[in-house]
């Protein structure tokens, strides 16, 4: 076995300084001395450097900011370079999102690990859900594209697919901010997961309002047939062969939302009943 070992001093500085102000030259003295105790918390961990950095480069940059920041941290990447001082500050971060964001970000939860997510599919889901309104004479599409690169921008998802503008065609989630990701989204009961026979329906008395189905069998057939259907409003089936077993649209009848991804014989699904959608 291969131990990783965390980056020296010069390089986790050159990481944090980069994605704040280019340098460390750039750098006001007064806050250098505050980001050398930020830094020891993260412990040279990547990912809680760079959450960190961005959500410090959304922040003036005045001594008081960064030392609440240093503060809310705590003390967990002291003692524990482990899972328990990531969610740490994997969560500052989510709570420093705006609600729109946080929303916006949730919606990965759909979808499953190193998942490769589509910006322009990823986009119309919010749109479709009516989490976008125009804005600033910015149409839906604008203001749902312009929500997708600040979350690349702030490091909640990794840019995938970068074209010739600069823009990323597609993101990634790193499997510990999925984490995060999956609490807060059964902490709110945001979007309801089955995959094969394990599902999170229990939490909430069986209350689903987004459904997630990935590789459905007959068996996670029949434990959606249990299931109260009536108030689910979107429904996502992705990376399923045997789609023939999932239940008939008819029996959602608030859904507005229904996406099939890499789903094999779609032809074998009864559509009946998709014109009495809500």
């Amino acid at each position: 076995m291969y131990e990783m070992e965390a980056l020296s001093d010069l390089h986790f500085k050159i990481l944090f300084f980069q994605r704040i102000c280019g340098s460390e030259d750039s750098c006001p003295d007064v806050l250098k001395q505050i980001s050398n105790k930020i830094l020891k918390k993260c412990g040279g961990l990547p990912l809680a450097i760079i959450s960190i950095a961005s959500l410090l480069a959304n922040r003036p940059m005045v001594k008081d900011e960064w030392e609440r920041v240093r503060r809310s941290i705590g003390s967990a990447l002291d003692k524990n370079r482990s899972l328990e001082g990531m969610n740490s500050i994997l969560s500052l971060s989510y709570n420093d999102l705006p609600p729109n964001l946080k929303t916006c970000l949730l919606y990965l939860r759909i979808y499953p690990e190193d998942y490769l997510v589509d910006r322009d599919i990823f986009v119309r889901r919010w749109i479709a859900e009516g989490s976008m309104s125009e804005e600033r004479g910015q149409s839906k599409q604008e203001v749902a594209e312009n929500h997708f690169y600040e979350l690349i921008n702030r490091s909640m998802v990794q840019p995938v697919e970068v074209g010739y503008d600069g823009k990323a065609r597609a993101c990634k989630v790193h499997d510990m901010m999925l984490d995060l990701i999956i609490s807060k989204s059964v902490e709110d009961n945001f979007i309801s997961s089955a995959v094969h026979s394990q599902t999170d329906f229990t939490k909430h008395g069986g209350l689903i309002r987004r459904l997630s189905v990935q590789h459905i069998d007959q068996e996670l057939a029949s434990i959606l047939a249990n299931e109260k259907l009536s108030q689910v409003r979107s429904r996502t089936v992705i990376a399923s062969t045997c789609i023939r077993h999932l239940p008939v649209l008819l029996q959602f009848e608030a859904l507005w939302v229904l996406e099939f991804q890499d789903c094999e014989s779609l032809h074998d699904y009864d559509m009946n009943g998709i014109d009495k959608l809500f």
